[in-house]
């Protein structure tokens, strides 16, 4: 029995259990006759706190591995393929709220991708090619749950029209995008009154400086030119009838009204 007790001491004491410069000891930590890492793994902070835990393979990550904060709440997963990191992923908050999801594939994300808000609200909504260039239709969103941006993206630059939302699903602007980058802005915005006071400022809160189209929010055109912080230096002004019927034009120079 004294034999029995004995034999089984020593092959606990002299099973392999350092992890190297990082961690602590503990039977689980396993090295094969290589002296390469295998099996189940658990890292941990200098303080003792449980740190990393996964499963290695010929002394490379495979799987997935889980890391943790201080505190012990979850801080990411993260899928590794041949001790690459490459599959599914998740990144989390301190407080355990999600904070990224997607698929990584070695050095950048692949297909769709999510980041969120502090509050646990969508914050992007994007989608990726192969080489890791955004692609599709993309979105962000307002802390509230409200799209923000909405678009279509090709090799990671807006392509075509990008429509702009206030946090109360209003479409504020609508922007357009070519291969050469940004192109031109309609504001969207409430139609003005058919009056002469001050009527630049009745399409607030647009201060654009460029050359723009002002909608109102049924389509029709308000003012196009060019706009010096949101007022019309030179261009048109189109004024309607309550009926929606166009009943005048008004043409503006150096910020003026002048005779048709």
């Amino acid at each position: 029995m004294k034999h029995t007790i004995f034999i089984i001491l020593f092959l606990i004491l002299s099973l392999p259990s350092t992890v190297g410069s990082q961690g602590v000891k503990t039977e689980s930590n396993q090295t094969d006759e290589n002296n390469q890492r295998t099996g189940q793994w658990e890292l941990y902070y200098d303080s003792g706190e449980l740190k990393e835990s996964g499963t290695y393979a010929d002394g490379q990550r495979i799987g997935l591995w889980k890391s943790f904060y201080k505190n012990g709440s979850l801080k990411h997963e993260i899928t590794y393929e041949n001790g690459m990191a490459k599959g599914p992923a998740r990144f989390f908050y301190r407080d355990g709220q999600i904070w990224e999801e997607g698929y990584w594939d070695i050095d950048h994300w692949k297909g769709e991708y999510t980041l969120y808000h502090a509050n646990g609200q969508k914050f992007y909504e994007w989608n990726y090619n192969d080489a890791g260039k955004r692609t599709g239709e993309q979105k962000y969103f307002h802390a509230n749950g409200e799209v923000q941006y909405s678009g279509e993206w090709k090799n990671g630059k807006a392509n075509g029209e990008v429509s702009v939302f206030n946090d109360q699903g209003q479409l504020l602007e609508k922007r357009e995008y070519s291969d050469e980058g940004f192109s031109k802005s309609t504001v969207v915005t409430s139609r003005p009154e058919n009056t002469d006071d001050d009527p630049d400022r009745k399409i607030l809160p647009f201060y654009g400086t460029g050359h723009y189209t002002l909608q109102s929010i049924d389509g029709l055109t308000i003012k196009e030119g060019y706009f010096r912080d949101g007022i019309l230096q030179d261009g048109k002004h189109y004024i309607y009838s309550q009926q929606d019927s166009l009943i005048e034009i008004r043409i503006v120079e150096n910020g003026k009204y002048v005779k048709n």
